[in-house]
């Protein structure tokens, strides 16, 4: 699965770089980052529809605003996960190295199984 990821990092590394010549560090975090906080969303209904109710409402506190709960539990993971796995200690140029990009492929696949499983979940449960 990592294996996957790194591939699909690289894809949106190579794309990145060709197309934005300045930001494209900015740029690949940020649009990684979305995707996978749909990802987490889409992770967060299944766990919610599929577990009992007292295991499904981890996350349903009451005082936290909808704004300070996506941040906590979506957005924050998503950009830190992302962080890690490319640009901590540079690692994007070892995995520019061990993998070649595709053109764009692998990071448009990714994009489109994140939004159909997203909005299968949603109109499902």
């Amino acid at each position: 699965m990592v294996k996957i990821y790194d591939k699909i990092c690289v894809d949106a590394v190579a794309q990145s770089k060709i197309a934005n010549n300045g930001f494209w560090k900015f740029n690949t975090i940020m649009y990684l980052s979305a995707f996978l906080c749909i990802n987490f969303m889409t992770i967060a209904i299944i766990l919610k529809n599929v577990l009992p109710l007292e295991l499904g409402d981890f996350y349903e506190k009451k005082s936290l605003t909808i704004k300070r709960e996506a941040l906590m539990y979506f957005i924050i993971p998503a950009f830190l996960a992302n962080y890690f796995i490319l640009f901590f200690n540079n690692r994007y140029e070892k995995l520019l190295e061990k993998y070649e990009a595709h053109n764009g492929k692998y990071i448009l696949r990714y994009i489109i199984f994140t939004i159909l499983l997203f909005f299968i979940c949603v109109f499902v449960f």
